[in-house]
Order: structure tokens, then C-alpha cells, then sequence
């Protein structure tokens, strides 16, 4: 925790120079948590690859099994959060900035260059909004495995047929989901698993999520920022996918901040998922929800250190074009809540999940 009178002397000397640094930052002022850290993320384990979706034939899904699995071996740092990633957002939330930044080296040594953005307003640049509508517009549907993953239009209500020429203002309905990818489309060679109508690469290796948003107050459903495994929104986020179901995390989940339903609702907690199984932060630490202005949420996966680190920032400045191994270890080394993914003790008892384990958030 950092408040106002003491936050120099609650981080590491390598997070003071950046905190005084021009550009710079410091976690978010508050009694709530700033600073969150995963270690021991990777592993050996495995998990349900999707191979084939059985699409069936209208009015019914006959095809039993329509959902084509096997089991895929992984190992190492990180593992299966070096896999290549995306972020999804959740309603009611302002989304203002976005920037994505990876080291040119896949161990993560290197510097950190921005490698994908967008702003408030424009379009992005190596980053389109995706989401769950596919159909006529973009994308795919059948009777067994419903909507695949489509291009989000400009006012994140709906599919558009391209990301081409998309402004998007950043306003993001109650209740609708979006999910941000790379422009690059999938092939067969570039994408691992099962992939079905407008599919694109996300984030894989190192690499550091940074977000400016708003929570507003009011809606009906609780908003969430949380990062899956590419392969679960390419198969179907809430159907046929290596997710697993509840806690068995299969390809890896990690929820950055998300309010629950039936519990305070300007309070976010943090949860990872994995085949290890799952750990988090407790009902009893929490990020502060942005309720009455933006927010930055940082986010990094650290191959090298076999780290994942949140935190929660009041600025960020979003035309930084590279960050340095140094800096990277600052963040990593800030004050904060650690959490060991060897233990599941701080994880909620009970998570609703959707059909075929996806799970559905905060219902």
C-alpha cells in the first residue's frame, strides 16, 4: 500500500528514480492495494486443447461430441501465460488509452518497445477490438458452438465487417464485452489450437498490458478487466475451449481487477487460473474500483522471473515508446501484495461457470 505522505519509502530505490523520472509514475495512492504480484506462475501440466468444433446442423446441435479435445503438455517460466494472450473488457467502463509493450527478445532481457496502442477517439495501431458476435457481419456461427469471435464496431455494441477506419470513442456498454488482438490474422502456422471465423494473433512471450479506464457507477452488471489464453476466444469463450472448468484453469485466465456481483461494488479483486489450479487476492484485498475518473492498470508477464505483476496507477504517459529492462524490474520489485501460485488459500470458494466451463463474470 502507498499513501500520500510515505510513497517513496514504500517502493524499491529502482521504482523511486522512475517515480521522479520525467513520464513517470507511481502507484495509485489509496488503503486499498496498488501493487499485486503472482510468483511461481509456471509450471509443468497440461491442458484440454481444442482440435475441431463439430459446427452440427440447424435446428439442433446432434453432433455428440461437437467439441474435439486433446490433452497438450507444457513446461517452463510462465507456462502457459507465455502463450499468446488477449485482454477483455467488460461494461459499464470508459476505456481511454491502451498500449502494449514487449521486450525484443522472448526471455524478456531486452528493452520493452511498444508494440501495439490506441487512443480515445482513433484507431489502433497493431490492436483491433474484437468480441463475441460472429455471424453475417464478421466471423462465424453454428448451431453448436454459437458466435465466433468478430470484429467490434465503433460503438462496441455489435460486429462491424473490418476493423479498417475504426474510430473508437472508448465507451463501453453495460453488459458488452470486448477483447483487443493484434492485426495479424491467424494461419495455420501462426495460431496453436483450434481457431474458426475472423480469428488474429494476440501477445505472446514477455509482455506488459498497460490500460487507462473509468468505472462508472450504475448498470446492472459489474465491470471486469481479465486476460485468457488466445486459444479460448479463436474456439468459443463460452463454450468448446481449453479453459477448464472453475478452478482447473486449463490454458491460464488471469482476472486484473473485477467486481463481483452481491459484494461491494467499488472493490476489484485479482484471480489466476491455471492447470495448476487457482489463487488470488481474497475478498480482503482489493483494487479500488475507478468510479469518478481514470485509472491506469499495468500488467506484466515476465517470462525471466516467472512473474505476473498488476498495479494501479493514477498517469501513465501513453507516448512512452519503450520501457527499459531496469524499469521493468522496478515495477516488478514495487511494494505490494505477493501471492504464491503454489498456494489457493486466498481464492474465492465459489465461481459460476458457463456452458463447457467458460466462465461467465460476476453472474
Amino acid at each position: 500500500m502507498v499513501n500520500a505522505s510515505g510513497a517513496l519509502s514504500s517502493v524499491s530505490l529502482a521504482l523511486a528514480a522512475l517515480i521522479l523520472s520525467p513520464g513517470k509514475l507511481v502507484a495509485a495512492q489509496s488503503s486499498a492495494l496498488s501493487a499485486l504480484k503472482y510468483t511461481n506462475v509456471g509450471g509443468t501440466g497440461s491442458y484440454q486443447q481444442v482440435t475441431n468444433i463439430i459446427p452440427g446442423t440447424f435446428p439442433t446441435c446432434s453432433a455428440n461430441p461437437s467439441c474435439i479435445q486433446t490433452t497438450k503438455t507444457v513446461s517452463g517460466s510462465l507456462a502457459p501465460f507465455n502463450e499468446d494472450l488477449t485482454m477483455v473488457f467488460r461494461g459499464p467502463m470508459t476505456l481511454h488509452n491502451v498500449a502494449v509493450y514487449q521486450p525484443a527478445n522472448s526471455s524478456g532481457t531486452s528493452a520493452w518497445s511498444k508494440v501495439s496502442s490506441w487512443g480515445a477517439g482513433g484507431t489502433g495501431s497493431n490492436l483491433v477490438f474484437m468480441n463475441n458476435k460472429g455471424g453475417s457481419t464478421s466471423g462465424t456461427w453454428s448451431i453448436c458452438a454459437g458466435s465466433s469471435q468478430s470484429y467490434a464496431n465503433a460503438a462496441f455494441s455489435d460486429a462491424a465487417a473490418s476493423p479498417t477506419g475504426l474510430s473508437y470513442a472508448g465507451d463501453l456498454p453495460d453488459g458488452q464485452e470486448v477483447n483487443i488482438m493484434t492485426d495479424i490474422e491467424c494461419t495455420a502456422s501462426s495460431c496453436d489450437g483450434f481457431f474458426r471465423g475472423t480469428a488474429n494473433e494476440g501477445w505472446a512471450d514477455s509482455k506488459m498490458f498497460i490500460m487507462e479506464v473509468e468505472m462508472p457507477s450504475g448498470g446492472s452488471t459489474p465491470p471486469a478487466i481479465w486476460a485468457l489464453n488466445a486459444q479460448i476466444v479463436r474456439s468459443a469463450q463460452y463454450g468448446c475451449n481449453c479453459r477448464g472448468v472453475g478452478a482447473d484453469g486449463g490454458c491460464g485466465e488471469l482476472d486484473v481487477v473485477e467486481v463481483i456481483s452481491g459484494q461491494d461494488q467499488n472493490q476489484g479483486i485479482s484471480e489466476v487460473y491455471s492447470f495448476k489450479g487457482a489463487t488470488g487476492t481474497g475478498s480482503s484485498a482489493y483494487f479500488t474500483r475507478p468510479t469518478s475518473g481514470a485509472a491506469v492498470y499495468a500488467v506484466i508477464f515476465d517470462v525471466k522471473t516467472d512473474q505476473i505483476a498488476i498495479q494501479q496507477w493514477p498517469s501513465f504517459d501513453f507516448s512512452t515508446s519503450s520501457v527499459s529492462r531496469s524499469q521493468i524490474d522496478g515495477y516488478l520489485t514495487a511494494s505490494g501484495k505477493v501471492v504464491s501460485f503454489g498456494s489457493t488459500n486466498g481464492r474465492r470458494s465459489h465461481r459460476p461457470v458457463g456452458f463447457m466451463g467458460a466462465k461467465r463474470r460476476g453472474f
